[in-house]
């Protein structure tokens, strides 16, 4: 596995890989903060590496085009992420990879589309090829931005959820180990009070590994989305924490991070949003080494429907 920190050394700046969101002509990506845009929303944290600046989804070619990862091949001349051979995640989920040359990273990416048809759309990327978590990110894109009607009852929203999980594993001396993460995402939503706002709540519960041939590798503890207010301005989460815990019915915390999502579509008929989660892994989850405490960072999206 090749340890880098810092691509200075090499002389190079990080470059830019492929170009443009759905219907956005190419080469338009602005530096810095890309969440410009009230319907497109990006998990971007330069201190953490989280760089993605773009998602561009092709789904009759059946590819993906990632902006703003160093060292990622052909991509960075503009090709794309292509479909890893033979993998079928349950979900519906898809799973890319982009070609890497010599000297170049291997990068994996996951894309989930609404099943049905609205347009939403949330992917994510990582590598395993850096000591710490490395490059990478994730997005989540709405058609629409709607609110569902105010009333004394909660909302409830069920959906899928699909991430790319990086096991740092330095202290063993081994490679990392990167993943692909499913599950199934509830939410609870109340449209009163705190004041006026409403608020949200979640989990990503039934939480599968598998590796990057789509072999199933064990279960994880759930993911808590932990309770924010609502942002009626734009339709989405105020700033939001996630949590895991050492199992699904322990007390002691185990990953930390945040999460936000996007109220899609006439009428707030669908959620869209992402999830970060760091820490310990979970004694649950394979290759949880107890002895040397393997850290990893999980990064995802979800879209989950109204329920009647």
């Amino acid at each position: 596995m090749k340890r880098f920190l810092s691509i200075s050394a090499l002389g190079l700046t990080l470059a830019a890989c492929g170009n443009g969101t759905p219907f956005t002509p190419a080469n338009t990506v602005a530096p810095g903060d890309p969440n410009t845009d009230v319907n497109k929303r990006y998990l971007f944290d330069t201190t953490r590496k989280l760089t993605a600046n773009q998602f561009t989804y092709d789904a009759a070619a059946n590819t993906i085009v990632i902006n703003n990862l160093p060292f990622d091949g052909v991509s960075s001349s503009g090709g794309a992420y292509t479909p890893r051979p033979g993998v079928v995640l349950p979900n519906g989920a898809l799973l890319y990879q982009n070609s890497p040359g010599a000297g170049e990273d291997q990068y994996y990416a996951v894309v989930y589309v609404s099943p049905d048809g609205t347009g939403a759309l949330v992917g994510a990327v990582g590598t395993n090829a850096y000591v710490d978590y490395g490059y990478g990110g994730a997005y989540a894109e709405r058609p629409s931005s709607g609110l569902p009607a105010s009333r004394a009852a909660a909302y409830s929203y069920t959906g899928n959820y699909t991430g790319v999980r990086v096991l740092r594993q330095e202290t063993t001396g081994a490679a990392n180990s990167l993943q692909v993460t499913t599950g199934v995402t509830n939410l609870t939503v109340d449209l009163q009070n705190l004041d006026s706002g409403g608020s949200i709540k979640g989990r990503i519960s039934g939480r599968k590994i598998y590796d990057v041939n789509g072999t199933l590798l064990g279960t994880m503890s759930d993911i808590y989305l932990n309770q924010t207010g609502i942002d009626r301005t734009q339709n989405r989460t105020q700033a939001a924490t996630a949590t895991t815990y050492n199992t699904t019915t322990s007390t002691t915390q185990a990953q930390t991070g945040k999460w936000e999502g996007s109220f899609s579509g006439p009428a707030g008929a669908e959620v869209v949003g992402y999830v970060l989660i760091e820490g310990p892994v979970s004694d649950t989850d394979t290759n949880y080494d107890a002895t040397n405490a393997v850290n990893g960072r999980e990064v995802g999206g979800f879209i989950a429907k109204q329920n009647p």
